[in-house]
């Protein structure tokens, strides 16, 4: 699969707005102040080139769709130290990884949902990484207000 494949899907996946946004990593940004030595570095910027192309080709085979993935797992898989996974999402992702999966998995949900309406929620959350239904309803009551079911009638 080609990188600007795997950069349109990651970017669709995180952030609908741009790709440009959710790909963007401003290695000039400071990282969050936690006092730990592994924050305080910044990534060299082939080092982050190199960790969002695995994300992207990542992201592109649908490995988020695995709800047993964690951070260890992945940064095994990606044959990326845990520590320079973490800072990536921390410098250039401004968020965590369990934050970072959780929307992905969330706009795969509701781009699956404008793509296949007959498919039921069961479906949906775990052909999307969801652990189960009802976390795929709590994430949904949590970002727009409503369930996955109310969210589909608003978009028809």
């Amino acid at each position: 699969m080609d990188k600007e494949r795997g950069n349109n899907l990651t970017a669709d996946a995180v952030n609908a707005e741009s790709e440009e946004e959710s790909v963007k990593c401003d290695v000039q940004q400071s990282a969050p102040e936690t006092g730990s030595e592994q924050t305080s570095k910044q990534l060299p910027t082939s080092r982050i080139a190199f960790i969002r192309s695995a994300l992207d080709h990542w992201c592109a085979d649908l490995g988020y769709k695995d709800c047993t993935v964690n951070m260890l797992t992945l940064s095994n898989l990606l044959e990326i130290n845990k520590t320079e996974l973490s800072q990536y999402f921390s410098q250039c992702q401004n968020t965590t990884f369990r934050i970072w999966l959780g929307e992905i998995r969330f706009n795969a949900a509701k781009k699956m949902m404008m793509e296949n309406p007959d498919f039921s929620n069961d479906t949906i959350s775990s052909e999307c990484g969801f652990s189960s239904r009802s976390y795929l309803y709590r994430v949904f009551k949590e970002k727009e207000g409503c369930t996955p079911v109310a969210w589909r009638d608003k978009q028809a």
